[in-house]
This record gives structure tokens, sequence and C-alpha cells, in this order.
């Protein structure tokens, strides 16, 4: 396995993560969450086939671009796979097509009938059967499997399977946010605690994480490597422990249904204390005091926070409390102070295994 070897590493270059596989997006140190792009490369007459997984986000267009002309030369792109239509899956879907008019775009037909508004003008389309994991063969008789992922995070999401290399390419499945300046490709176990985040914040349920695993663990031969479309690459032992650990993570609906005020009230209260301390710290009592007493904001947190001398307490709902204090600290305030409120939240969420609150994570 290929590994960067400093945990603050910062990249615009292809990395490797198997033999003629990279990533080729850009690791952005100040951001929480990285966008990945991979270029898989397979040998053959001239350049080989090239297939492009996930185009990437327009902010990383120029990395993205430079690097597939550096991986590819004249060939180009041959094939371009998306797992569903948000923008920084689908942004330079539309330039890519341009520049290599005889690609084939691989996506379902739900993906498609959303990514088409893009205006998106491929050399052709193929749709994979929607809930079908049956092998594809591509040109030069590849083996290339669509693996359906439904309502993770979309109802036509697609991962895909390189059963040569047994990279799966799993998307936002998998995906995680990353602390400030941990940008290092391959995941540590400590990383799992990003990925049950994300996944709190942006997948439906649980047994909808489960039917995905179970796709996952039909495939033959078995997956060495999960290659997401956030955060970081998963290889090794991480691949069958993280398995284990998604089937029995709650998200989405099952965290509305749970009263996470009555099971996890001190954590979220020593929360509150955390962001006032460090918002404190870094603009002082008197400014911190104004944002937080301010009666120009309707947001009711006057009744879910108190004051008393000077020390701070909630009075009730220590969840809604939360993300409401975060959001009256942070407020027009520039990104490296808001980046590290966040990385405070997520690692304080880590650390004492409890959801995290809403704190505007993809602003």
């Amino acid at each position: 396995m290929l590994k960067q070897s400093s945990e603050s590493a910062e990249s615009s270059g292809p990395l490797p993560i198997a033999e003629r596989c990279w990533m080729i997006g850009y690791r952005n140190p100040q951001s929480l969450l990285q966008c990945n792009t991979y270029l898989r490369i397979f040998p053959g007459p001239r350049h080989g086939t090239s297939i492009c997984i996930d185009p990437g986000s327009q902010f990383d267009s120029a990395v993205i671009e430079s690097n597939v002309n550096d991986l590819t030369g004249s060939g180009g792109l041959d094939y371009i796979t998306v797992n569903h239509q948000d923008p920084d899956v689908t942004g330079n879907l539309p330039s890519f097509c341009r520049s290599n008019p005889a690609a084939s775009v691989m996506l379902t037909e739900d993906t498609w009938r959303l990514v088409q508004h893009l205006q998106v003008q491929p050399g052709a389309l193929l749709f994979p059967p929607a809930f079908n994991a049956r092998v594809q063969t591509l040109r030069g008789g590849i083996a290339w499997q669509p693996v359906p992922t439904p309502f993770c995070h979309f109802r036509g999401a697609m991962a895909w399977y390189d059963p040569e290399s047994q990279i799966l390419f799993s998307g936002d499945l998998f995906g995680g946010l990353n602390q400030v300046g941990r940008v290092h490709l391959f995941a540590e176990a400590a990383d799992w605690g990003g990925i049950a985040q994300f996944h709190q914040i942006y997948m439906p349920t649980r047994e909808i994480l489960r039917y995905a695993i179970r796709q996952i663990r039909a495939l033959t031969p078995p997956v060495k490597i999960i290659a997401p479309q956030h955060g970081h690459v998963i290889a090794g032992d991480l691949v069958p422990l993280f398995l284990d650990q998604m089937e029995q993570l709650l998200v989405g609906y099952d965290l509305l249904a749970l009263e996470l005020d009555e099971l996890y009230a001190q954590q979220y209260g020593e929360l509150v204390e955390l962001l006032i301390s460090n918002a404190t710290a870094a603009l002082g009592d008197k400014h911190v005091q104004h944002r937080l007493t301010a009666t120009n904001i309707d947001d009711e947190l006057d009744l879910l926070l108190a004051r008393t001398g000077k020390q701070w307490r909630v009075r009730r709902s220590p969840y809604a409390c939360a993300s409401r204090v975060f959001k009256r600290l942070t407020q027009d305030k520039g990104a490296n102070f808001v980046n590290s409120m966040r990385d405070a939240v997520l690692r304080f969420c880590c650390e004492h295994s409890v959801p995290v609150p809403p704190v505007s994570w993809g602003m």
C-alpha cells in the first residue's frame, strides 16, 4: 500500500493508490472536506484505456485537468463514471466532455435526469441497471462492475468496482470529514470519527447503509481498497473494520428518532462550554458576551443559554443550544476562525462518540 508520509502533506500532483490508479484531485489543508477524483488506466494499444471516476469540483479543475493530461498524454479519457449529480462530483463533467468528445459517461438514469441540466454532451451514455451489479465489459475486455448504493446519499447513487485492482470507488459512501491539516491520503483508524460524522449528516438511515454493505461484501474478489469521493482512501485491515462499524452506525433519521438531549445532555453542555472558551480566547470576553446576549437575533438562544457571573450554563435543549452558540460565535468571521471552531466540534464529538450538531459543515 502506498502512503503519504506527512500528516499535513499538501499536493497538487497525482497520488498513487494502487498500480496504474491515482487520486488526481487537490488535497486542501485548509478544508474540512477533501474532494477526491480518481483516474484508472488499463494497459493496452496506444495509451491504454483510461477511466476518470467522479470528475470533481470546479474549484479543483486546474489541478485535475493538469493531472489527467500528464497521465493520459494525447490519449485523453475513454470513460467517465459519475456516482451522483452533486456539483462537487460533476462540476468538471461538461468541460471534460468537451475536451474528450469520444468519452463515454457511465451513470444511472436517475442521476442523468439531473446531470443533463448541466448541458453535458458526452460521446456516449452508458446506463447500468439501477439495482443490478452485473459486471460490464468495456473496450479491450476490461471488467468494470456497477455496485448499486441507492440513497447513499441519492436514489441513483452508483459505486464502481474494479475487480482487477480490487478497488471500490464508493462515491459519498465511506466519505469523511477531516480535521484541518490532516489531509493524508490513506485512512488511519483515528479517521473513523470523521467518516461517522459525515454519514450522520448526509445519509438517511442505517438500514440503507446496511443494504449497501451487503452489496460490497458480495463482491468477488473481495474489496481490498475503498476509494471514496471525500476524505481518505481506506485500505488493508481498515476495510473489514470500517465495514463492520458502518453496519452499526446510526445516521440521519435514526438520530432524529432519538432523544439526543436526554442521551447526551452532559456532552453537549460540555461542547457549549468548549466553544465559548475557544471563542473567548480568540475574540475576548466582551465580544463573546455581546454576541451571545444580542437581542436582535430570532433564534431563542436566550431560552437555552444563561450567564451567571462569568459562567455560562445551558438551561435546556443542549443539542440545539450547541448549534445556535456556534452560529452566533462564527457569524461573519473569517474562514480560519470558523474552521478552527468546526474542527473543535469534530474533535470533541469524535472523542466523546456523540452525533455532531449542525454547524454548517458544507459552507
